[in-house]
């Protein structure tokens, strides 16, 4: 999952999404300087516009959400 969310940050033009958590939170990546993943990839880092942020272990990512209205990624 963390693969899929690099290939969205890095893919322009850059489309919003939500990041799902295995207990259901969802947390939105508003912009690709919103989000970043470890080097060894086993950890995202949501930042929010009030400065604070939220680091997500990959193994409790579930899903992403890609916002109505806008293509979805299949694999």
């Amino acid at each position: 999952m963390i693969g899929d969310i690099r290939e969205l940050l890095a893919t322009g033009p850059f489309e919003p999404f939500f990041i799902v958590t295995s207990r259901g939170k969802r947390y939105r990546v508003a912009s690709a300087d919103h989000a970043s993943t470890n080097p060894q990839g086993s950890w995202v880092v949501v930042w929010f516009d009030d400065d604070s942020s939220v680091t997500l272990s990959g193994l409790h990512i579930a899903g992403i959400e890609k916002l109505p209205g806008k293509k979805t990624r299949r694999s």
